[in-house]
């Protein structure tokens, strides 16, 4: 069993999707059985249940200690959730004008031409 310590970094994993959020142990209560997130959340002690979830069968999220590279997939998830967001909510009738428009855009075909130019440099057919 994982012994987590106020201060610690954890990450809230989902047993589908991976690492969720990133987050801070901040205090434990009920005689040190529940563990407080600095989100909020309460869970058990030992990070496996969320603290006063029913059931003997729990299929839901975990805190586990941060690994490297958790930091990174929870940026790059969040990143993309605010750009299809932005994406979604774009029309004509948007507030952007059009150089804010053609610089998100310059920046998208700069990253594909890098993707491209990084894909030929380890084909070895080429």
């Amino acid at each position: 069993m994982t012994q987590f310590r106020v201060g610690d970094q954890v990450t809230i994993h989902n047993s589908q999707t991976g690492p969720e959020k990133i987050a801070m142990v901040e205090a434990f209560t009920e005689g040190k059985r529940c563990m407080v997130l600095s989100d909020g959340s309460q869970w058990r002690a030992d990070g496996q249940r969320q603290w006063r979830a029913g059931s003997a069968y729990y299929k839901g999220p975990v805190v586990e200690p941060t690994q490297p590279g958790d930091v990174e997939i929870v940026t790059k998830r969040r990143a993309i959730g605010v750009i299809r967001k932005f994406a979604q909510d774009l029309s004509m009738d948007s507030p952007l004008s059009a150089e804010a428009l053609k610089r998100v855009v310059d920046v998208i075909q700069a990253e594909k031409a890098a993707e491209n130019v990084a894909a030929k440099a380890t084909d070895p057919e080429e």
